[in-house]
């Protein structure tokens, strides 16, 4: 890698971890700070240097962590540092990932960037849906189009409808979902039959992904009634009706699923096979102590010689003992929240969620990235408590978590199903409390 370049534009690709290039997770590895995308796979971030900063810069419909003038502002006082700069885009940089805009700045400031291709929605879309974008028995051309429709912000470039409903080549729409009725019927309008096939690829690469068929005449209609959701990507054209003879990958979840459904059962696990499995524990109740028993864990488990991991939700305070301590220990302690939670309708609910979301994105990164034995997630079930992450989304998370690893949650008002997803659940109930005697917190006891 050169030496003198201090930006690198790097693609993520569209959801497999895997399919990032072999580059690209060097410059990971390398990077001092990395800002990445709402749609990268957190599990990258498990190759970056533990001492490397993380800025999360991710872009949802109608919100946005940061504006895109920002971001490249951002890049450009990073780079003047005389740090190595990785950004990380969800699929591939230059299509439709706004990254011209970006080493446009760079160029402008005189700042050496380098851009690392990645695998783009798109193409993996069609690959893991067993649907080729081009065969020579049915096209030989594909074209890629946004799915931001009627922007009216330049008549010049707007889509070309008429060209597209001419054309017989396959057709990919990205971020087009909720514009999918517009698609359809401008296709038909223009030219296209409105039995022409097509597929909507939902979550791509992931184990998550969903492929829905049918026609320009009934997508938008079945994209309603079977609650397809974003990200996905549109593919129409004949190519599609090779889905079904070719969809290897639904093929593997399913059977992988069904192998899963046959293993033996808990009650017939020996303990040999236990120590091979994931296992949660949660501390929660109204009284003192749950964190403090999570970091005693973590304690006899740094004593083991075990790589522990500690990320708290919520908190924002780093004068506390246990931190320091835990830093003398080696122990990584991760801050992902904004301090006090307010209460859902103050103005600023908004950003602590968005912090939640980005502190579980770390958390996935942490869990599969192989490097831990425990992982605490502080105040985690006090944070889904507070509606700030989707209870469905963290019980999902923690039922992929790879084995063999311990997870520790903490927090009040653990929801039923994560303790119904637990092994060990403590709760912890206050019977006095020094502060009820007017005695105020001590450095030393409670933080």
């Amino acid at each position: 890698m050169n030496k003198t370049t201090r930006v690198y534009l790097v693609g993520a690709g569209p959801g497999d971890s895997g399919l990032i290039t072999v580059k690209g997770k060097r410059c990971l590895q390398r990077a001092d700070v990395v800002l990445y995308d709402r749609l990268c796979n957190p599990a990258l971030l498990g190759d970056v240097s533990p001492a490397a900063e993380q800025i999360y810069v991710g872009k949802n419909m109608g919100h946005h962590a940061l504006p895109q003038e920002q971001i490249n502002t951002l890049l450009v006082e990073k780079a003047r540092e005389g740090k190595v700069v990785v950004r990380l885009k969800g699929g591939d940089p230059f299509v439709f990932g706004r990254g011209g805009e970006e080493i446009d700045t760079l160029a402008e400031a005189g700042i050496p960037f380098e851009v690392v291709p990645g695998v783009t929605a798109g193409f993996a879309a069609g690959a893991y849906a067993g649907i080729p974008l081009t065969h020579r028995d049915f096209t030989t051309s594909v074209t890629l189009v946004t799915g931001h429709v009627n922007t009216r912000k330049n008549a010049q470039r707007d889509i070309d409808w008429p060209a597209l409903g001419r054309g017989h080549g396959t057709l990919v729409f990205y971020m087009g979902l909720t514009n999918i009725a517009t698609i359809c019927d401008e296709l038909i309008r223009h030219g296209r039959a409105a039995d022409t096939p097509v597929a909507v690829v939902s979550h791509a690469s992931t184990p998550q992904q969903r492929t829905l068929i049918a026609t320009l005449a009934d997508a938008p209609q079945q994209v309603t009634q079977q609650g397809v959701t974003s990200p996905a990507v549109i593919l129409v054209g004949d190519v599609v009706t090779l889905h079904e003879r070719l969809d290897w990958f639904q093929r593997r979840l399913t059977t992988e699923a069904t192998s899963a459904q046959t293993q033996p059962t808990a009650a017939a696990t020996t303990p040999q096979d236990d120590s091979a499995r994931t296992n949660i524990l949660i501390f929660t109740g109204n009284g003192k102590g749950k964190s403090t028993a999570a970091f005693g864990m973590a304690l006899r488990a740094v004593g083991h010689g075990q790589r522990v991991r500690i990320l708290q939700f919520m908190k924002n305070d780093p004068d506390v003992g246990e931190l320091a301590a835990l830093e003398r220990l080696g122990v990584p302690v991760e801050q992902c929240g904004l301090g006090f939670v307010p209460k859902p309708e103050h103005p600023l609910y908004a950003a602590h969620r968005e912090a939640a979301e980005q502190g579980l994105a770390r958390a996935e990164a942490a869990i599969f990235s192989g490097n831990h034995d425990l992982i605490i997630l502080d105040e985690l079930c006090g944070t889904v408590a507070r509606g700030l992450l989707d209870e469905h989304k963290v019980v999902d998370l923690l039922r992929r978590a790879p084995a063999p690893l311990t997870l520790v949650l903490t927090g009040r008002h653990a929801v039923p199903a994560l303790i119904d997803l637990a092994d060990t659940v403590s709760e912890i109930q206050p019977i006095k409390h020094a502060f009820e005697q007017g005695i105020p917190a001590r450095k030393g006891v409670e933080f």
